[in-house]
């Protein structure tokens, strides 16, 4: 399967999102700093199964609002997502950008910013080969994760995983995150509780 635009479907796959200059050149300092990754269906956007139509998105309850409240407090946002469909031959790579560049426009449209995107096209009945054999990149491995750490100098012991599967769960915890199971209620009163728990010190300086 070829690559399309700025994906790759060799190994990691990651995709750069909206430019957010200032936080993204803060990210690029020696500094390290924890981060938000966030699992994409069910979790930020509803999944209405295998969900690539830009026509089909529709924000989960309060995930708007959650990446209004991190990028108010500098806090960097990540999304780490399985996609076999991809490999299935449901959809293309092209869709998946196209979604994805939707949903990072939404994003910025209701105050949130998201830096960087991370996908996995693998699958255990994907239609070739290459993308049928197990990968580093699918949850609950952490690779994706483990990518974004090293490309962006995140520290991940400080950092958070959210997703709706026990994989993203994993995939968090495996890569040394604090990790939470979301139930796909409320994502802004979720983003409340970490802002609290984990990035109380960045909230109080965003809020001075």
């Amino acid at each position: 399967m070829d690559s399309s635009g700025p994906f790759s479907l060799d190994g990691f796959m990651t995709a750069p999102s909206i430019n957010n200059a200032s936080l993204n050149a803060s990210l690029a300092k020696p500094r390290r700093r924890g981060a938000v990754f966030l699992d994409r269906d069910q979790t930020l956007n509803i999944d209405h199964g295998y969900t690539h139509l830009v026509d089909d998105f529709a924000w989960m309850p309060g995930a708007p609002e959650a990446l209004a409240s991190w990028h108010r407090a500098g806090i960097a946002c990540f999304i780490v997502t399985n996609q076999g469909g991809i490999g299935k031959g449901l959809y293309s790579a092209d869709q998946m950008q196209a979604f994805n560049a939707h949903l990072c426009a939404e994003a910025a449209r209701a105050g949130g910013h998201i830096t960087d995107i991370a996908f996995c096209p693998h699958h255990p009945d994907a239609i070739t080969d290459a993308l049928r054999t197990p990968s580093p990149c699918r949850k609950p491995e952490p690779g994706m994760i483990l990518d974004l750490a090293e490309r962006w100098n995140i520290d991940l012991a400080a950092s958070v995983m959210i997703g709706d599967r026990d994989s993203d769960v994993a995939a968090g915890r495996a890569a040394g995150c604090h990790a939470y199971l979301f139930d796909g209620s409320d994502l802004a009163a979720l983003a409340d509780d970490v802002m609290a728990r984990h990035f109380a010190d960045r909230e109080a300086a965003a809020n001075a």
